[in-house]
């Protein structure tokens, strides 16, 4: 059996290059089939690797987003619970992300999405506990999309 290829190393860049391929397919070969829709062939093979970054960066807004609730809430009881769904999304987003998706996943972004529900979530004292977090993430990239998540130290992290 051969080893690992583009498609399973990097889903976004080989669904690129397919489509890329059948596209340029379309324009240089006349002895296609006239049934053969290649925009929309090529269309599809792309939201392939679209709906896997989609759903990376989904996850890491979520992760986001639990870690707000673990500061907004410190004492919650629903926070060994939030602990360990952090690592469930995480887990889950490390085996959908691939290399090529780094450079396209605005994580400031995605932060700034998941602290504005937070703030939406909550009033009083843990609305400002939200409002007092940093504008833009405090964590590196690495610190997320590599290896394990540690969920207490990014709490720590946060709380400084």
């Amino acid at each position: 059996m051969s080893g690992s290829t583009l498609y399973d190393d990097d889903i976004l860049l080989w669904s690129e290059q397919q489509a890329a391929a059948i596209r340029e397919l379309g324009r240089t070969r006349r002895d296609l089939p006239n049934e053969l829709d290649v925009q929309n062939v090529a269309e599809e093979i792309e939201s392939v690797g679209r709906c896997e970054l989609a759903a990376v960066k989904s996850y890491l807004r979520i992760i986001f987003l639990h870690l707000m609730k673990l500061v907004a809430e410190p004492d919650s009881p629903a926070g060994a619970h939030w602990r360990g769904e952090i690592v469930g999304f995480h887990s889950e987003m490390m085996s959908r992300y691939a290399p090529s998706m780094r450079q396209r996943i605005d994580q400031d972004e995605l932060w700034g999405s998941a602290r504005e529900q937070a703030l939406l979530a909550y009033g009083g004292a843990p609305q400002q506990l939200i409002a007092d977090l940093p504008g833009r993430r405090p964590f590196k990239s690495d610190d997320l999309m590599s290896g394990r998540i540690d969920p207490l130290a990014h709490l720590k992290r946060l709380q400084r």
